[in-house]
């Protein structure tokens, strides 16, 4: 879905929003099998995509969110589309994140690479650093 999602759009056209929500929307899966631990990130994030789903009704591009945002001065405003935009790629970071420490450890250990995943995606977000 990401290779897909990588030829959709070109520089003239922009950056599809509905195409971006249907790749995004497969990560869901990925949160579901993380279990209770993530349980917060993953309604976090299928809230944001779904708020995005509900753009795409009226924006075609990701740029067009931005660009009202910016020209409205709603850009970091609760429930502001590109506010959401910058949450669901922090969800994304956030299961690349765990997944790379699962991987890299020799102990296996979901617990400490959700640990380190946390401490670097979400931890600077969530205390304001």
């Amino acid at each position: 879905a990401f290779e897909e999602l990588s030829q959709c759009g070109t520089k003239d056209e922009g950056f599809l929003l509905d195409k971006f929500c249907d790749a995004y929307s497969l990560v869901f899966i990925l949160f579901n099998s993380l279990g209770l631990a993530f349980k917060f990130a993953e309604m976090e994030y299928v809230a944001k995509v779904g708020n995005l789903v509900e753009a795409s009704k009226r924006f075609a591009t990701l740029e067009n969110i931005v660009d009202v945002d910016i020209g409205n001065g709603t850009v970091k405003k609760q429930k502001s589309p590109s506010r959401d935009l910058r949450r669901v790629r922090q969800g994304l970071d956030l299961v690349r994140a765990l997944f790379e420490q699962f991987l890299s450890s020799k102990d296996y250990s979901l617990r400490n690479a959700a640990s380190t995943a946390y401490a670097q995606v979400l931890h600077r977000i969530t205390h304001g650093r």
